[in-house]
C-alpha cells in the first residue's frame, strides 16, 4: 500500500521528469501520492524507485518523519483492512495480498511476475508474522534522566568495570532517544493512567497510584457520574526492573529499615549485554527517584557460550544445562570454569576446560587426602603441639623451616598478597589462574628427594 514514491537524488532519466508530480494508487478510489527525490534511494537496485509506506516501516516512518509526509495506517489490530486500503478494505491481511496481483491481472495492467526472496519477521514465540503498525504509546524523556546518569561516572560516584565499558556505557547515555513505555502484554504492572468514559482519550486522562485515587481525581473534576477505565498497556520490562535497587527495600517509604540499610549497595554484578538495557536504567531512576546513585560499582561478566562461541538459545538448540554438566564434570569443576570467564571476556564452555578443570579439583581432592593421611594421630598430642606451634605469619619463624618448606610458604605467602590485590580490583578470574597455577606448579608438583 504506496503513499509516497521516492526516485534515486542522482540524475536518473527514466524518472527525472515525474518528480514533484502525483501518482494514482490503483484501487483506492483515486488516493494520490507524491513521487519525491531522496538520497536513501539507489538508482541501481531494483528499479531505482522505492514504494514508503510509513505506518508500516520502521525506515519508512522515519523518511516520512523527515519528508513531512503523513503517517496513514491501512490495518485494524486485527489483521484486516481499514477504509485506508481502498477497494480491499475489510478483507483479512494474507487475503489482501494476493488480491491485488489478480486484479491487476483482470485489468490487464499486469506487467510481469518475477520470484523475490523476502525477509518476513516473525514472532519468536508464536511464529506469527509481525506487522508494523503506528499506534500511540506512553514514552519517557530520557535526556534529564541521562545527564545525571553520566554525571555520576564523571564525577567517580560509579565506576564500571572492565573499565572499557565506560565508553560504551557514556556512548549509550549521550546518544539515548525517548524511551517507549507501553508494552501490549496480558501480564507486568498497568500503566497507571485511567480515560475517562466518553471522551476523546488523547485530550482527557489522569495519573494517579491506584484506581481509588483515580475515581476520585475525576469526580473533582467530571462529576461524581464519571467513569473511568485504566490504560490496558503494561510497562515495559525493563522500566519494572529498572526500580529493582529500591522498590524491593520499602520505597517510597524511606524510613524503613531496609532502606536505610541496603540503599545504595556497593557492588552490582550483571553480565555485559544489559548495561545500558538495565544497568543504566537503573542508575538514571535510582538517582531520579531517590537522589542517590543505587551502587558504587558495576562489575561486568562474560556471556557464557557455547564450544562454537554461539550465544546460546533455544532456536539454536546449544543450551548447555547445568544440571547434566555437573553430573559429567562435577559442581566444583563447572564453577572453577565459569570464575575463570568473568570480567567482561565471552566464555566458551568446551568440555575441554571442562575436563582440565575436573582433573584440577580432583588433584586437589587428592593432596588434602594425602595430607589428611600423613597427619599424626589425634593420640600423638606432642606432634600436634610441633604442627600448631608453626607460625607461618612470622619471617623468623618461616626461615627455620627446611628450604623446601620455605620454599613453598614463601610461594603461598606471595599468592595471598595477589589474590587480596586482585579481590580488591575485582579481578577475579586472575585470582582462579593465579590459584591454578600456583596449585598445580608449585605445590603439587614438587616434592623433596628421599
Amino acid at each position: 500500500m504506496a503513499f509516497a514514491w521516492l526516485v534515486s537524488y542522482k540524475k536518473d532519466d527514466r524518472y527525472s521528469r515525474y518528480i514533484g508530480r502525483m501518482a494514482i494508487v490503483p484501487m483506492t478510489f483515486g488516493r494520490h501520492v507524491p513521487i519525491i527525490s531522496d538520497r536513501y534511494v539507489d538508482k541501481d537496485f531494483g528499479t531505482g524507485v522505492l514504494k514508503i509506506s510509513p505506518g508500516h516501516d520502521h525506515n519508512d516512518y522515519l523518511l516520512a518523519r523527515k519528508l513531512g509526509l503523513p503517517i496513514l495506517n491501512a490495518m485494524n489490530k486485527d489483521g484486516t483492512l481499514n477504509e485506508v486500503a481502498g477497494l480491499y478494505c475489510g478483507l483479512d491481511r494474507f487475503e489482501a495480498r494476493k488480491k491485488p496481483w489478480l486484479d491487476l491481472e483482470e485489468t490487464g495492467l499486469a506487467v510481469k511476475k518475477e520470484p523475490h526472496t523476502l525477509r518476513v519477521p516473525r514472532s519468536q514465540r508464536g511464529g506469527e508474522v509481525i506487522e508494523p503498525l503506528v499506534s500511540k504509546q506512553w514514552f519517557v524523556t530520557m535526556e534529564p534522566l541521562a545527564e545525571k546518569a553520566l554525571q555520576a561516572v564523571e564525577r567517580g560516584e560509579l565506576t564500571i568495570m572492565p573499565e572499557r565499558f565506560e565508553k560504551i556505557y557514556n556512548h549509550w547515555l549521550s546518544n539515548i532517544k525517548d524511551w517507549c513505555i507501553s508494552r501490549q502484554l496480558w501480564w507486568g504492572h498497568r500503566i497507571p493512567v485511567w480515560y475517562i468514559v466518553g471522551k476523546d482519550c488523547e485530550e482527557e486522562y489522569i495519573v494517579a497510584r491506584n484506581a481509588n485515587e483515580a475515581l476520585e481525581k475525576a469526580q473533582e473534576k467530571y462529576g461524581k457520574d464519571v467513569e473511568i477505565y485504566q490504560e490496558p498497556d503494561v510497562l515495559d520490562t525493563w522500566f519494572s526492573s529498572a526500580l529493582w535497587p529500591f522498590s524491593t527495600l520499602g520505597w517510597p517509604d524511606v524510613s524503613t529499615q531496609d532502606f536505610k540499610k541496603f540503599y545504595p549497595i556497593t557492588v552490582l554484578e550483571t553480565g555485559h549485554d544489559i548495561l545500558f538495557f538495565w544497568v543504566a536504567r537503573m542508575v538514571m531512576m535510582g538517582i531520579e527517584f531517590t537522589g542517590a546513585v543505587p551502587f558504587s560499582y558495576v562489575y561486568l561478566h562474560g556471556l557464557i557460550r557455547d564450544s562454537q562461541g554461539r550465544k546460546m538459545s533455544k532456536t539454536l538448540g546449544n543450551v548447555i544445562d547445568p544440571i547434566d554438566t555437573i553430573k559429567e564434570f562435577g559442581t566444583d569443576a563447572l564453577r572453577f570454569t565459569l570464575a575463570l570467564g568473568t570480567a567482561g571476556q565471552d566464555l566458551n564452555l568446551s568440555t575441554e576446560r571442562l575436563t582440565s578443570n575436573k582433573a584440577f579439583t580432583n588433584k586437589l581432592w587428592n593432596a588434602g587426602k594425602f595430607v589428611l593421611q600423613n597427619l599424626p594421630s589425634q593420640s600423638d598430642i606432642s606432634a600436634w603441639e610441633t604442627i600448631l606451634a608453626c607460625k607461618f605469619d612470622k619471617e623468623e619463624a618461616l626461615l627455620r623451616l627446611p628450604l623446601p618448606e620455605c620454599w613453598v610458604v614463601s610461594k603461598l605467602h606471595c599468592l595471598i598478597d595477589m589474590v587480596t590485590t586482585r579481590y580488591d580490583k575485582y579481578f577475579f578470574g586472575d585470582i582462579g589462574r593465579e590459584t591454578y597455577d600456583f596449585f598445580w606448579g608449585d605445590f603439587a608438583d614438587w616434592r623433596p628427594y628421599v
